[in-house]
């Protein structure tokens, strides 16, 4: 089966110069999984074209602060109402993760709230609420 190849736009804030680019680019390069990393000064983003198979969303963040540059990231909270188990939990915190940009999800059955931290500009409140059902919120 090929490798499939997802494209993200992360933001990475604290560069100066151009070294700042290429150092970013070249630790990113460096992952197994990720078949390119193209870093802008200008913008302070890195497009980054990887294989989520072999990499995640998380990893790459982690990179990027390893290499001293901060990621920035959203926190949202979201209502989930109707569930009754542990189940359900589990379900609603697969889906949330699956939604590109996120990079943790965490569901409280007590509460029935969901909070995710994500990337902003590659997920948002949209695609979170559709994740989780739409209409339960």
């Amino acid at each position: 089966m090929a490798d499939q190849q997802t494209t993200v736009e992360i933001p990475i804030s604290g560069m100066t110069c151009a070294s700042c680019v290429a150092r970013n680019e070249k630790a990113l390069r460096r992952l197994d999984g990720v078949s390119s990393a193209n870093v802008n000064f200008a913008t302070e983003k890195a497009q980054v074209t990887f294989d989520p198979a072999q990499v995640d969303i998380g990893r790459l963040t982690a990179t990027i602060e390893q290499a001293g540059y901060d990621v920035p990231t959203a926190t949202e909270t979201l209502a989930i109402a109707g569930m009754t188990c542990a189940s359900c939990v589990a379900r609603n915190e697969k889906a949330l993760r699956r939604v590109p940009g996120v990079l943790k999800a965490t569901v409280n059955l007590a509460t029935e709230k969901a909070t995710v931290e994500f990337l902003p500009g590659v997920a948002g409140r949209d695609e979170l609420v559709a994740a989780v059902g739409g209409g339960r919120e």
